[in-house]
């Protein structure tokens, strides 16, 4: 039994009501340089309300202490078990209030392959069925890219109010590793494809995926321009931070024209974007020349023409992004992104490898930061940052960063 005399019982209702609620509050910032920087680290808390019987029946009616909820998907979960899961007690506790969904691992990297995990995500989300409406960010966090949910498909859900997701705000699909290889061409989706108009969301400003999903809206994204449709891209007019994880060329569905039909089509056409993340991006840039037709085509992709063709050619054009986020990348497909987003003001890379002997040319960088860069077999960073011409360089937990390293760039600053 709880001492009478605790000075902590002898608080006011409001103020441990507010300490509850900074509690229960993750620590998940979703600036994509902290979210790309490693896995959420936000854990289910015990239930506080086991101090006391005060403490329980203060939790029980403060809805606001339940708006954030965590559930595990390498924990099995299936549709008979859902019913008397913690969810419940959140979805219910939290009234009518907006609610942050963390579908997260709570081992992040498993040893082997985790089969069961795209059934409790599945089971995870049906239980939010009737919710949707109150979801304010939703996080799915998995170990394979095939157990993530369809991007699409959610943005897609039709009925009444309650299942869409009219309030959302940050949107987060990530995983360790794309697993293309090991499914079947044949595989499904692991949400049913719902037809329907996507409706604009006003309140979606941060969308993180993965590649496959990516690759699939592009797909969906130029037959229905083809059309004269708006795709599920033209729902998002209040965007500002873009990230992808794990778009390579290994992944199903990749294409040379749905990159650049990203790059040239889709990330212009998002006035207030800030904000491009890319982690374990390797596009397969053959050297293709790739162009946009002339203005009659509205931007459709299409290879050059023959030598001799009068046919008009638009050269690529970069886009614009104040803030480029690389992570895991390797030095081919740093210049190709480079190519493609012109003058970010600052331009971050986070454990990128730099293998070849020729620098990346980044001159047009007012600011760039380079965070865990493991290697630099040959020496090119020295010479990469002296043929730079910005005005802030920072430099965070880099083994490369060495006496060899400053006297290197000493040398460099002085023959430039």
């Amino acid at each position: 039994m709880a001492n009478s005399s605790c000075f902590i019982l002898k608080l006011a209702t409001e103020t441990v009501t507010l300490i509850f609620q900074y509690a229960v509050t993750p620590n998940i910032d979703f600036d994509p340089q902290v979210h790309l920087s490693g896995h959420v680290e936000h854990g289910r808390l015990h239930y506080l309300g086991r101090v006391c019987r005060l403490w329980h029946d203060i939790l029980c009616r403060t809805p606001s202490v339940w708006r954030h909820i965590t559930m595990y998907v390498d924990t099995p979960h299936t549709f008979e078990t859902i019913s008397t899961s913690p969810l419940n007690i959140y979805l219910t506790r939290s009234a009518t209030l907006t609610i942050c969904v963390y579908l997260l691992r709570k081992k992040k990297v498993p040893h082997s392959l985790d089969l069961g995990e795209r059934m409790s995500v599945q089971v995870l989300l049906s239980a939010l069925e009737g919710h949707l409406e109150r979801v304010e960010a939703l996080v799915v966090e998995t170990n394979q890219a095939s157990s993530l949910p369809d991007f699409q498909s959610l943005l897609l859900r039709s009925g009444d109010a309650h299942s869409r997701l009219s309030r959302l705000r940050n949107m987060m699909f990530r995983c360790n590793a794309d697993d293309s290889i090991l499914q079947s061409s044949s595989s499904s989706s692991l949400l049913p494809s719902i037809h329907g108009r996507f409706e604009v969301n006003p309140t979606l400003t941060t969308v993180y995926i993965d590649g496959r999903n990516l690759l699939a809206m592009l797909q969906s994204s130029v037959s229905l321009r083809e059309s004269g449709v708006e795709d599920v891209f033209s729902s998002m007019p209040m965007l500002e931070t873009f990230g992808v994880n794990h778009l390579t060329f290994r992944v199903d569905g990749y294409s040379d024209e749905r990159i650049h039909h990203f790059f040239l089509n889709i990330l212009p056409s998002f006035p207030r974007l800030k904000t491009l993340a890319l982690n374990t991006f390797e596009p397969n840039d053959d050297g293709h020349p790739w162009s946009i037709q002339g203005h009659r085509s509205h931007g459709a992709l299409s290879s050059s023409p023959p030598s001799g063709s009068s046919q008009a050619v638009t050269p690529l054009v970069s886009t614009s992004v104040p803030r480029l986020i690389i992570k895991c990348t390797d030095q081919d497909s740093i210049e190709f992104v480079l190519k493609r987003i012109g003058y970010p003001r600052t331009l971050i890379l986070i454990h990128c490898y730099f293998t070849f002997p020729s620098p990346t040319h980044i001159s047009n960088c007012p600011n760039l930061v380079l965070v865990d860069i493991p290697t630099d077999f040959h020496r090119i960073l020295p010479k990469m940052i002296a043929h730079w011409n910005g005005q802030h360089l920072e430099l965070v937990d880099c083994p490369c960063v060495d006496d060899d390293f400053w006297a290197g760039l000493i040398t460099e600053l002085t023959d430039v």
